[in-house]
């Protein structure tokens, strides 16, 4: 069993500092954590699980089990330090006891097992006074006398809002947020009825220019407050795009919304269609501005509002008109609008689905634009419909549930016939792909659509490459191709597909920086753009450190049809993400500090940067699966291979450090130790020691746990 190699590989004895903070330990003098991190390596601890063994000394190495369900790399995993190690290995007891593996209670939050807080909540206990465990320590003490909401802990923090400066913006303000709203903010979630809204806002106006408030029902006007607050979120620029709303706009935004959320807050007699839709638009806003933690507590209500309701089933109800068209339709498209978005909150918070498909027998929206609907007439045309994009973006869901079911999501591919459920769910989403309308698949242009139908094609387009990686991305942790040889050809095709994804999520990600469209509130394409740095930083830690083989071959439409490609290259994907890193740290500066993603992907590729050039060497030969993969792409041999072994025998002689960096950065290109946007000079230790445990499983030759990517998930959210 693989499990048993990987407690065959433990040592009997860990050094001070890694026993201190319960990290995996190499047993050597100097270990591979301490190496690492530059830090004293010493053996002093008292050890009371009987003779105590030292360190060997210089030139004794560790040898790897060969255990054939390991997978064993056949080409063996490159040492990072000249570390002596024993020759022998011998059980140990765990470091945590097993009545300590369960959920855990973080900041007062319940979280599942599988999260990465019940995986690293234990640790942080056990942490001794570091600077970043100091800072830990003082805001959580700082918690005990916080004024902040206990549904509002670790969201970011806003000013406080005098509601006495409210005041209604004009009709002709309204009528520009009203537009802009439609036609920009709201991409996939639109749950509203456009000319149904128009008509509040005739009838908050009466044909004047001033609000007369009074005239609304409550959830009225906290629907129109919560567009106005959206959409101020923007602006137009001097030219006329939509831009990210300067500090005076952020203001007025959040003033709109503190309105909107005092009047809900004494919203009273039975709940109704209103109620839900405004608590469901307070969802996104808070999403928005960095306040994941109260968004998914107002979600709940805002779930339970629908299940009292009966929005989930099409049983008749009493009391209601059956007959109204638009009421109907704004049911269906808030139940699945809510279902899209619970299961992006159930991944990105590693919280259980609000919603179950067994407890949904409800249709989808009818896909139909909002002037052809009226209360008793549905007027189906040919026309381009912009509730195509929401009615996809729940079938995508669907399969992302579906996806998310799966064992190895959690545990990581353990048998032949998992691959197979790989192979399955990306059918099923090229089947999805091929369904889409053509302004949706990509084949118009995006510069021909209209600014809302662009932003749901670029909306599609990150769910799709999300999906994807999503479900192919568990591929990562071992080189399944040696365990299965015979299923080499699907493991590198499905590989190829995460990588490709991630890439092309990366290059979307990039498109939106260049024409300034990568906006602050973008909270979803900040959470993708996350995932795909993630993805391809441990891709090329795992190229780096021997665990997996690279590819750099590409497959067209499936596994029996390759041709060679530079875009997978390991340099050019380490290139896209300096890039796309940079611009991500830019667009989150407003975020909350648990929404740390720039801190994290720093982690990442310190580890990545920080790896002898030794592992590098010849990466597209391995001769461990018998082929030359050079052979077999000759004729367009990569310039920037052969770029990378003249600088890789160059670092032999010029040393590790210089080699590392001459590795990922081309002459006159930015290099890795100059990125604008980050803190290149941050040291280690002020990593958060959350993070910095679950990376330290890359500092060692210790394969990745399995339930890797469930721990990663929910880091940034981390508290």
């Amino acid at each position: 069993m693989a499990s048993d190699a990987r407690k065959l590989r433990k040592v009997t004895r860990a050094c001070d500092a890694c026993k201190a903070k319960k990290k995996a330990c190499t047993g050597t003098f100097p270990c591979g954590p301490c190496e690492q991190r530059q830090l004293s390596c010493t053996y002093d601890a008292a050890y009371k699980r009987g003779a105590a063994v030292s360190p060997l000394s210089l030139g004794h190495r560790r040898r790897r089990p060969t255990s054939s369900s390991e997978g064993n790399n056949q080409y063996q995993a490159p040492d990072r330090s000249p570390a002596p190690a024993f020759e022998h290995t011998v059980p140990v007891t765990p470091v945590d006891p097993p009545n300590q593996l369960g959920s855990t209670n973080i900041a007062s939050q319940y979280l599942g097992p599988t999260s990465a807080h019940s995986f690293l909540g234990r640790v942080v206990q056990n942490l001794p006074a570091t600077p970043s465990k100091l800072l830990v320590e003082q805001q959580s003490e700082g918690t005990t006398t916080s004024t902040v909401s206990i549904f509002s802990h670790g969201d970011r923090i806003v000013p406080n809002i005098g509601l006495a400066e409210f005041k209604w913006p004009d009709r002709r303000a309204a009528d520009v947020l009203v537009r802009r709203y439609f036609e920009f903010a709201a991409p996939t979630y639109r749950v509203l009825h456009r000319p149904t809204v128009e008509l509040l806002i005739d009838d908050l106006y009466e044909g004047g220019t001033f609000a007369r408030e009074t005239l609304l029902e409550t959830a009225s006007r906290a629907i129109l407050l919560l567009i106005f607050c959206t959409s101020a979120m923007f602006q137009p620029d001097s030219e006329g795009h939509i831009t990210d709303a300067d500090e005076s706009g952020w203001q007025i935004s959040e003033l709109y919304y503190a309105k909107a959320e005092s009047l809900l807050s004494h919203e009273t007699g039975a709940p109704s269609l209103g109620s839900v839709q405004a608590r469901f638009l307070m969802v996104l806003y808070l999403l928005s501005s960095s306040r994941a933690h109260k968004a998914w507590f107002t979600f709940g209500t805002t779930v339970q509002l629908m299940m009292a309701l009966g929005f989930h089933n099409k049983r008749p109800r009493l009391g209601i008109d059956e007959e109204d068209l638009i009421r109907k339709e704004c049911q269906r498209r808030i139940l699945w609008c809510s279902y899209t978005l619970d299961k992006y909150l159930s991944v990105i918070l590693g919280r259980p689905r609000l919603w179950q498909d067994e407890d949904l027998d409800e249709e989808l929206p009818t896909r139909i634009n909002d002037q052809d609907l009226t209360q008793h007439e549905k007027r189906i045309s040919n026309r381009d419909c912009l509730m195509d994009a929401p009615v996809f973006h729940t079938m995508l869901a669907r399969i992302l549930t579906q996806a998310a079911k799966e064992p190895y999501m959690v545990t990581g591919v353990s048998t032949k016939e998992q691959i197979d459920i790989i192979r399955d769910l990306c059918g099923r989403i090229a089947e999805w792909h091929a369904k889409l309308p053509a302004f949706l698949s990509g084949v118009v242009h995006p510069d021909s659509l209209m600014p809302g139908m662009r932003r749901q094609l670029t909306v599609l387009q990150l769910a799709r490459y999300h999906a994807l990686t999503f479900i192919t991305r568990p591929l990562l942790l071992r080189n399944y191709a040696h365990i299965w040889p015979e299923c080499e050809a699907s493991f590198q095709y499905y590989l190829s597909t995460c990588l490709t994804a991630a890439r092309d999520a990366i290059d979307l990600i990039l498109t939106f920086a260049q024409e300034k469209q990568l906006f602050s509130s973008f909270w979803y394409s900040q959470y993708i753009a996350f995932n795909a740095l993630s993805i391809i930083y441990l891709y090329l830690i795992q190229v780096q450190r021997g665990r997996i083989s690279p590819v750099n071959i590409r497959f067209d439409q499936s596994p029996d049809v390759l041709f060679a490609s530079s875009l997978l290259d390991e340099s050019t994907l380490y290139r896209l993400c300096e890039r796309a890193q940079a611009h991500l740290a830019d667009a989150t500066a407003r975020n909350a500090p648990p929404w740390r993603y720039s801190v994290i992907l720093q982690g990442l590729r310190r580890e990545l940067t920080r790896s002898q050039p030794s592992a590098l060497r010849n990466p597209h030969i391995h001769p461990d699966n018998g082929t030359n993969q050079q052979d077999m792409t000759a004729g367009v041999f990569s310039p920037s291979t052969a770029y990378h072994r003249e600088v890789l025998d160059l670092g032999q002689m010029e040393g590790n450090r210089m080699a590392t960096q001459a590795i990922f950065s081309r002459p006159g290109e930015e290099g890795a130790g100059n990125m604008a946007g980050l803190d290149n000079h941050a040291a280690p230790s002020l990593l958060d020691p959350q993070t910095e445990f679950l990376l330290d499983h890359l500092a060692t030759n210790e394969g990745l746990a399995l339930d890797f990517w469930p721990q990663y998930d929910s880091l940034p959210i981390c508290e």
